[in-house]
């Protein structure tokens, strides 16, 4: 995927974040009636004195959405991102190796086994709200 292509989604500033996991938290408590509930659709680690994210971006051009066999991606272009439907989904699994992101997730516990990846919160970006450091905010490339 080549730099030219727009992301709509949430931006990482490392710099600014403390390890709250705030973000994490409102992820898992908006997602609650999700196949994948109690998943977080970002996720946030240490790595020597920084954190890093990993996220869905919602390129404008999805790879993973390329690759489903039942078109279960789909791009919501008035609030600008992607959703997967996780209850259609059978867990063949061609979309996580797809993401240049490492931003889509496989749940395969207690008899569920779905793909999901972060929704913006169907556009409302809960964790963006959330993060008490300003570490998390929406690409500007949104506004356009």
């Amino acid at each position: 995927m080549g730099s030219a292509k727009k992301k709509f989604g949430v931006v990482f500033h490392s710099d600014k974040c403390n390890g709250c996991l705030e973000c994490e938290k409102i992820c898992k408590e908006t997602h609650k009636s999700s196949v994948a509930v109690d998943r977080t659709r970002i996720k946030i680690s240490k790595e020597g004195d920084k954190y890093k994210a990993i996220v869905c971006v919602h390129c404008e051009e999805c790879p993973p959405s390329e690759v489903c066999p039942s078109a279960l991606l789909e791009f919501h272009g008035d609030k600008k991102y992607w959703t997967l439907d996780e209850h259609r989904c059978f867990a063949c699994m061609a979309c996580i190796p797809r993401c240049p992101y490492d931003a889509c997730f496989f749940e395969g516990e207690f008899g569920i086994e779905t793909a999901y990846m972060c929704d913006l919160c169907l556009g409302e970006a809960k964790c963006v709200k959330a993060c008490p450091t300003g570490a998390l905010t929406l690409d500007p490339s949104r506004e356009e």
